[in-house]
C-alpha cells in the first residue's frame, strides 16, 4: 500500500472528496491548496517554490492541473520532473473525457499533459472523467439556477453520463493505493446519459421548481464563460466540448466506476436529491 500521497485541489471538487477516502485507507495523505491552512500544505503552480516542500517524502501524487488555464504543460513538466528526482513512484492525473471527443486539436493542452504524464517515468494512470453532476451545484451552472432557473447551454439535444465527484474520487483513491492501474487510461461516467433538458428536469424535481433549459449558440456561451472572468483560449475549450455532446460525443457510459470500485456509479436522480440543499434560494 502507498504510504503517503500528495493531493494536489484538495478543497476541490474531487480533491476534499479523494482526502477522507485515502484516510480510510490508512494512507497518510499531504492535502495541498492554495490557501495556507493548519490542514493544508501550501501549493500552487505559479509559485514553485511551493512545489519542493508538497512534494518531499511523498510516494504517489493525485495531479489537477491549473484552473482556466488552456495549456498548463508549462508550470507542469518541471513539477513533474521534479516529482520523479524525488523519488515519487505513482502519478494519478485528472484530464477530460474531452480528449478523445472528435475535434479535439492534435496539439491541444489537454493532451500536451497527458503525453507528459505517461512520458513522466513513474507509474501513471490517466483520469478521463465526464461532466461533472457538481457542475449544477458547485459550479459555473448553479449561478444559473439560483438567479434565473436556468441551465444556459450550447448542446441542443446532445447527452451526457454526468459522473458524481465521489465517484471519480473513488477511482482515484483505487488507483492511488492498489496494484493494477499502472498505464491505464480510465474514462469515467454516470451510468446514464440524458439531455441537459432531462437534467434539468430531474434538479427540477429536487429543487421543488421549475428550471428551464435554455438552448444558446456557442457564441453566446462562450460570452457567457468569458464574461464570467474565463480567459478566451479556455473558454474556447469548454465550448468545443459543448459542440462535440451536441454532436453525440458525450453521451458514452462506460463501467470504469463498477469495474475499478467494485460497486455501480451515483445515478443522477440520487446526485440530485442528496445536492438539493444547494438550490435553495437565499
Amino acid at each position: 500500500m502507498t504510504a503517503t500521497v500528495l493531493v494536489l485541489g484538495a478543497t476541490g471538487k474531487s480533491g476534499r472528496r479523494l482526502v477522507p477516502l485515502l484516510e480510510a485507507r490508512d494512507v497518510t495523505v499531504r492535502a495541498a491548496s492554495r490557501q495556507a491552512s493548519p490542514q493544508h500544505t501550501p501549493f500552487h503552480w505559479d509559485k514553485p517554490e511551493t512545489h519542493q516542500a508538497a512534494l518531499e517524502g511523498v510516494d504517489a501524487i493525485y495531479v489537477i492541473g491549473p484552473d482556466f488555464v488552456e495549456d498548463p504543460s508549462g508550470v507542469m513538466a518541471p513539477f513533474l520532473d521534479r516529482a520523479k528526482q524525488l523519488g515519487v513512484k505513482r502519478v494519478v492525473a485528472v484530464s477530460s473525457l474531452g480528449v478523445g471527443f472528435p475535434h479535439e486539436p492534435e496539439d491541444s493542452g489537454r493532451r500536451k499533459v497527458e503525453q507528459l504524464v505517461m512520458n513522466s517515468g513513474m507509474e501513471w494512470t490517466l483520469l478521463r472523467p465526464g461532466g461533472f453532476a457538481q457542475n449544477f451545484s458547485e459550479s459555473f451552472f448553479l449561478p444559473g439556477i439560483l438567479h434565473a432557473d436556468t441551465v444556459a447551454t450550447a448542446t441542443g439535444d446532445g447527452a451526457v453520463a454526468f459522473v458524481d465527484a465521489e465517484d471519480i474520487a473513488a477511482v482515484a483513491a483505487a488507483a492511488l493505493t492498489e496494484q493494477g492501474h499502472a498505464q491505464a487510461i480510465y474514462p469515467i461516467t454516470g451510468p446514464q446519459s440524458l439531455t441537459f433538458a432531462q437534467a434539468t428536469a430531474v434538479i427540477s424535481k429536487a429543487a421543488g421548481r421549475e428550471i428551464r433549459h435554455r438552448n444558446i449558440s456557442s457564441d453566446e456561451f462562450a460570452a457567457i464563460l468569458q464574461g464570467g472572468g474565463v480567459p478566451a483560449d479556455y473558454a474556447a475549450v469548454v465550448v468545443r466540448d459543448q459542440e462535440a455532446i451536441r454532436e453525440g460525443a458525450g453521451a458514452v457510459v462506460t463501467d470504469t466506476v463498477e469495474r475499478v470500485t467494485g460497486r455501480p456509479p451515483m445515478a443522477f436522480d440520487a446526485y440530485a436529491a442528496r445536492a438539493a440543499a444547494a438550490w435553495v434560494r437565499g
